[in-house]
């Protein structure tokens, strides 16, 4: 079963916050700039967000990306630190470009980078440092995605969650695909 189906960390984090703020769809709307039927495809956990719709719905409500995208509890205090005002370009191969967008503090260090695959690109990792946790929301295109021997097939809007210390890779088909990836480090404490 497909997680977005099950539950979407974005849209329980969306309305939370949302509503704690004390905010209607519309009033959220509004001041984000977006449209109403976005904010409320969001909530239902539908929609495929631009990385610059999660920024204007964070800043209108003063969050961090983090605490719209984590499953809820994930991530204590953070504050959002943009890297720059233009992506970095993280990695560049051949077939697919990872850019760096932003990272903040919480417990450990996270990182959002979107990461775009050329038609049947595929991109290996040998793993990162021990305990990083990845999820990745697929934003377009048919993407395999996960450890080693147990890929998902993501459709855009779906998210996977996995041990990224592990080899993994990304796999595109034929249309290509984008990626928002999220790796939460470990805390050093």
């Amino acid at each position: 079963m497909k997680e977005s189906q099950q539950s979407s960390p974005l849209a329980a984090n969306l309305r939370k916050w949302r509503e704690r703020r004390g905010m209607s769809a519309s009033a959220l709307a509004r001041e984000a700039g977006i449209s109403k039927s976005t904010v409320s495809e969001l909530e239902r956990g539908n929609g495929n967000p631009s990385l610059d719709t999660l920024w204007s719905i964070a800043k209108t409500l003063n969050v961090s990306l983090g605490s719209l995208l984590a499953d809820p509890g994930s991530i204590g205090d953070s504050e959002i630190r943009r890297l720059t005002d233009a992506p970095v370009i993280a990695r560049d191969g051949d077939d697919f470009v990872a850019q760096l967008m932003a990272g903040w503090h919480g417990d450990g260090e996270v990182e959002l980078s979107v990461v775009s695959l050329a038609p049947n690109a595929l991109r290996s990792s040998r793993g990162n440092a021990a305990g990083v946790i990845e999820r990745v929301l697929c934003a377009s295109g048919l993407v395999e995605v996960g450890p080693e021997g147990a890929g998902h097939l993501l459709e855009p809007g779906d998210m996977l969650t996995f041990r990224a210390d592990q080899p993994h890779f990304y796999r595109a088909r034929e249309g290509g695909g984008q990626l928002f990836v999220v790796q939460q480090y470990p805390s050093g404490n």
